[in-house]
């Protein structure tokens, strides 16, 4: 076996490894649109140098290899169109096919050609290198995204793979030496491009398994129903406000709906649900960026209104009440009432210690006869009851 055929089988065997590989992740990812056409890519350049190593100088074998080389940087292309389909692509996936079939037949036609004429000469690495300036260019300007980058990476590699045909204008090179000159050139794209894919595809996985946590931690920490912070997640999120504020700059906030039970009995609980949804709406429009909102359990809802006073919740209460009952009209829902109890939390005061105290005035707002805000002092075992104040819904 002589150095060219040596040569061949080495950039074979390169191209082969490559293709395995990427076969091989492949089948242990998920399906990735144009994954398919790379590894078709992949495994015509190896089969191509294949047939070129195992039968050249033969004529009939080196025209089909030289194809089998010449679709690799097409099959990249249409790959990568479709792997990043919403990029503003040049083109359309038509015209690479059509570039491809028009670069094949001035491959094919070298063989028509009288063997001393210049076009028997040209036209088959003329071929080649208009297929890949062409894949080249589209995958250079494809996009302008941060994610665009490994696209003009590869783009970068087929240019370079460009330069190989070339060599075949040169006078006095043995026919197959020039393709070798090829085979080794598409080999070692194959491999850079079969780096650059995976990359590619294991950057997207990445993306995607991030964006599957963080639906995730959201699912964990937001009340379906309501799209506020379950009981745990606010727990957490108002304890370190409550360790980063000034002391006794906060007011807690509990209230629910008024006779609820009675909305899922008589109206159905997809209206009660309705209620629930409205409220936490409402609550949404109306607390600042910092302050903190959360569905504790059933109707009942709880507020932390961060460098806030007692006055300043009745304020935010009144306001409330106001806006939920003219959305609770517009959205046809039954007529209720809401019942709150407030308190200013203390200095070092724990906010479990926090919440029994709120807990205590909404039963005193209940205790009452609902549809009020009781706001508390005094301390969780001798609750002071400081001010009570009705509110402007009717009782359902």
């Amino acid at each position: 076996m002589n150095d060219v055929g040596n040569g061949l089988w080495i950039a074979a065997s390169a191209s082969a490894v490559a293709a395995l590989a990427l076969t091989l992740i492949g089948r242990q990812q998920p399906p990735q649109r144009g994954w398919r056409l790379w590894q078709a890519a992949l495994w015509l350049s190896t089969a191509g140098i294949v047939l070129g190593a195992a039968l050249a100088p033969h004529p009939l074998a080196m025209a089909p290899a030289r194809l089998a080389l010449l679709a690799w940087p097409a099959l990249c292309l249409v790959g990568m169109r479709r792997f990043h389909a919403r990029v503003d692509w040049p083109g359309h996936e038509r015209h690479d096919w059509a570039a491809l079939g028009l670069c094949a037949l001035l491959v094919a036609s070298s063989d028509a050609w009288p063997a001393d004429s210049a076009m028997a000469s040209i036209s088959a690495p003329a071929g080649a290198l208009l297929m890949h300036l062409y894949a080249a260019s589209l995958l250079v300007c494809a996009g302008s995204r941060r994610d665009a980058r490994p696209m003009h990476l590869l783009g970068a590699i087929v240019a370079l793979a460009a330069g190989a045909p070339m060599i075949t204008t040169l006078p006095g090179i043995a026919a197959t030496a020039l393709f070798e000159a090829q085979a080794v050139t598409t080999a070692l794209s194959s491999v850079a491009m079969a780096f650059v894919v995976t990359i590619l595809v294991f950057d997207r996985s990445e993306r995607h398994l991030r964006a599957s946590r963080r639906r995730l931690r959201a699912l964990a920490s937001i009340d379906p129903l309501t799209q506020v912070p379950n009981r745990r997640h606010f727990e957490s999120l108002a304890s370190k406000a409550l360790l980063h504020d000034p002391p006794a700059s906060a007011v807690l906030m509990m209230f629910d709906l008024d006779h609820f039970k009675a909305i899922n009995d008589h109206h159905g609980h997809a209206a009660g649900d309705r209620a629930l949804r409205l409220v936490s709406r409402c609550v949404r429009d109306l607390l600042r960026v910092h302050d903190l909102p959360c569905r504790h359990g059933g109707d009942e809802f709880v507020l932390l209104l961060r460098h806030a006073s007692v006055q300043d919740a009745m304020r935010v209460a009144t306001r409330l009440v106001a806006r939920v009952q003219s959305m609770a009209v517009q959205s046809a829902l039954p007529t209720f009432s809401l019942s709150f109890g407030v308190v200013q939390v203390r200095p070092a005061e724990m906010l479990s210690q926090a919440l029994q105290r709120a807990d205590q005035a909404l039963y005193e707002a209940k205790r009452q006869g609902r549809s009020r805000l009781v706001a508390a002092g005094g301390s969780g075992e001798q609750p002071g009851f400081i001010e009570s104040r009705p509110l402007g819904l009717t009782h359902a």
